[in-house]
């Protein structure tokens, strides 16, 4: 019976540390639209290939955390960013240009 709560427990944290590391995410890629009256930024991933080639992924919008970030990116800039889920959507918390 102890045996099986230990079990349990160390299971339970596994899944907590587990989902907490999948909720959050780093993203490179090229800034599509910037729409600072619904508060999210539109951007389509960049996936590093073999020799040095680029393929695009799909288009995703995120939530911005700072309103700030409108101001500092624009359609075509790319950019590097770590997103997390906050409230049910993907929200930029961190971002840099290249």
């Amino acid at each position: 019976m102890r045996v099986s709560r230990i079990i349990l427990a160390v299971a339970t944290v596994m899944t907590t540390i587990s989902s907490h590391a999948l909720a959050e995410r780093t993203v490179r890629g090229v800034v599509v639209k910037v729409d600072g009256l619904a508060g999210i930024i539109s951007v389509r991933e960049m996936h590093p290939g073999m020799a040095g080639a680029i393929s695009y992924g799909k288009v995703e919008g995120f939530k911005a955390q700072d309103g700030l970030l409108f101001d500092a990116v624009r359609p075509g800039d790319e950019v590097v960013f770590s997103a997390s889920e906050m409230n049910g959507a993907m929200t930029i918390t961190k971002l840099s240009e290249q």
